[in-house]
């Protein structure tokens, strides 16, 4: 009796130490799925600003992001598909040019006053690379145009693939628009859209255009404009100009480089009036537009 009672004891031991071990050893089979990852943060939008701005405008507002290479924000895109004369905002391809073919050799190459009298002042003495590019000196392009000549012009164009590059309008006026600031009866061959104004700022500011990297660099150091309150660095060039074929309505433009904090960008703005106006402020009103919309975004 007390032999079978060992018996069972042992048995009883053996059993449970493999029941306890074979439990501990056992693995969980469970599918572990790890939570999603939370989405990357949106930008704002600053879309019932720009409804607001443009309400008596047909106006457009494109703001693309150079590291994500997508648009973050496009205002009334029939607008910014439509092509128009670029205005001043020519004189940043016409820069690469310059600075390209050695016509420009910096910011301070110095063009004479030939002392023709202008309805803008800051115009009436000589100007550098960089005063033309702030003053927005017609006279100091059309020597740079001249000094090209117009088969140089049209073969930068053609590479550059700036809007239509059509430089049919004139060695002097192809860019321009008729308007109250006369300017020898121009005719705007060189039509650009507000998407291809961004196709060809991204060129030049990721050092893509057919041209000098000096070039390029000069270009980029002479549309520099400030400091944005919020830290990012802004260039960039205002347009202003009258709409065909009666020229009493105002067409504006501002196109911009906006860079600082890991981020960079490409904003657009333009627009013309739905009825007449014979102010000069187009390209004015098109940047205070454009910083209205980039402190929506938190970039200004």
């Amino acid at each position: 009796m007390v032999k079978l009672a060992k018996t069972f004891l042992i048995s009883f031991v053996v059993f449970y130490s493999f029941a306890c071990t074979s439990t501990a050893e056992k693995k969980d089979t469970t599918l572990y799925i790890p939570p999603a990852p939370p989405p990357p943060p949106q930008m704002a939008s600053a879309f019932n600003m720009l409804t607001d701005s443009f309400a008596d405008l047909e106006g457009c507002f494109l703001l693309f992001d150079m590291k994500l290479n997508d648009y973050v924000e496009e205002f009334n895109s029939p607008r910014c598909r439509q092509p128009t004369s670029p205005c001043s905002t020519f004189k940043v391809p016409l820069a690469v040019m310059a600075f390209d073919s050695g016509i420009l050799k910096d910011e301070d190459s110095t063009f004479k006053w030939d002392g023709r009298k202008n309805t803008i002042l800051a115009w009436n003495k000589d100007q550098t690379a960089k005063s033309w590019m702030q003053e927005s000196v017609v006279w100091y392009s059309q020597r740079i145009t001249q000094k090209l000549g117009r088969k140089k012009v049209q073969s930068y164009l053609d590479k550059f693939q700036y809007g239509n590059h059509d430089f049919s309008g004139g060695l002097t006026t192809a860019w321009l628009t008729g308007g109250p600031v006369p300017h020898e009866n121009p005719k705007s061959s060189v039509l650009i859209s507000g998407y291809e104004q961004v196709d060809f700022m991204k060129k030049l500011w990721t050092s893509q255009l057919p041209a000098s990297q000096a070039a390029m660099d000069l270009t980029r150091k002479i549309t520099f404009l400030e400091m944005t309150p919020r830290g990012f660095k802004l260039s960039g060039k205002t347009g202003s100009g009258f709409m065909p074929p009666e020229f009493k309505q105002r067409l504006g433009w501002f196109v911009a480089h906006i860079e600082g904090k890991d981020q960079e960008f490409i904003a657009v703005a333009t627009f013309n009036d739905k009825g007449a106006n014979d102010s000069l402020s187009g390209g004015k009103q098109a940047k205070q537009i454009l910083i209205e919309a980039l402190k929506a975004h938190g970039l200004y």
